[in-house]
């Protein structure tokens, strides 16, 4: 059997074992996305901002990855497949993509910055608690990564120019399905979401290619079948919550932004990128001055 067959078999089989995505109550997340909606928005601007000019930049993408590989090494370690299932784990992703990266010897030099062990002390104390708390970081941070993670690294791979699109106008058609999408966030975000807006919201295109360095976000199984097991896991355990349960859930998944933000502002490297798309219009700008001004003499 060659390579192709092999991975497809797999991606076959995997998507056989967490079942088909169908239909899935969305009420549960509805509640959940209302009550975190807030700093849900902050971290999206905060995001936006750091990383709308440095996706061609390498260093801020794996320091970015770098940041949070801890975060999702504790919960695969800690968290139960009943929880957590074996599909979306990612550290070894993710380890793979920095010996890539920073060469094999990564782990000689690596030390989790300050605020990751603070992140990690809090993991700690949650899990000490009550598991099912922790599960509410594991919840939101999977969500993150097959959806916005989706598309910064379709849209890093297309400023790579690592994605290549097939011919017969579906480039078009990509680029107006991410458009959709925005768009639909954006609404979501400023009117507020109800259960039709969740369900028929467009995501961003899953990436189906996987080149060199690229792991952590790539998975061989459908995103929408993914999300939909992650969700009734969600559903099942939320759902037999007591009232007690059910806030302080709520409440550590509002702390999973707080704490993200922190980590993000962490990571390296997005100011030098950011400089160099900016000498680079400057100096675009500059020569079109000048052609206008020599064109008009």
């Amino acid at each position: 059997m060659s390579t192709v067959e092999e991975t497809s078999t797999a991606g076959t089989k995997a998507e056989e074992d967490v079942g088909d995505e169908g239909y899935v109550d969305m009420t549960f997340t509805k509640e959940l996305r209302k009550a975190t909606k807030d700093v849900h928005n902050l971290t999206d601007v905060l995001v936006n901002a750091k990383f709308a000019f440095a996706l061609s930049d390498d260093e801020v993408w794996y320091d970015g990855l770098l940041a949070f590989y801890e975060i999702y090494k504790f919960f695969e370690t800690r968290l139960p497949e009943r929880l957590l299932p074996k599909e979306l784990h990612r550290a070894e992703a993710f380890e793979r993509d920095f010996a890539y990266f920073y060469g094999p010897n990564w782990k000689d030099t690596y030390e989790p910055r300050p605020v990751v062990k603070k992140y990690l002390a809090h993991l700690e104390k949650v899990s000490a608690q009550n598991e099912l708390l922790l599960f509410a970081f594991a919840y939101q941070m999977y969500m993150a990564l097959m959806s916005g993670g989706q598309m910064l690294q379709k849209k890093r791979m297309i400023a790579r120019k690592l994605w290549i699109f097939p011919k017969g106008g579906e480039e078009e058609q990509q680029k107006q399905a991410e458009a959709d999408a925005e768009v639909a966030t954006a609404n979501a975000a400023s009117v507020g979401l109800d259960k039709e807006d969740l369900e028929a919201r467009p995501m961003p295109a899953q990436v189906t290619i996987c080149p060199p360095g690229c792991e952590a976000t790539y998975f061989p199984v459908k995103i929408n079948v993914l999300k939909a097991k992650l969700r009734r896991v969600f559903n099942s355990q939320y759902g037999a919550f007591d009232d007690e349960l059910r806030a302080e859930f709520i409440e550590e998944s509002r702390n999973v932004f707080r704490l993200n933000l922190e980590v993000i502002r962490t990571v390296k490297g997005e100011n030098r990128a950011n400089l160099k798309k900016l000498v680079i219009a400057a100096v675009l700008i500059s020569s079109i001055y000048l052609a206008i001004k020599f064109a008009t003499k």
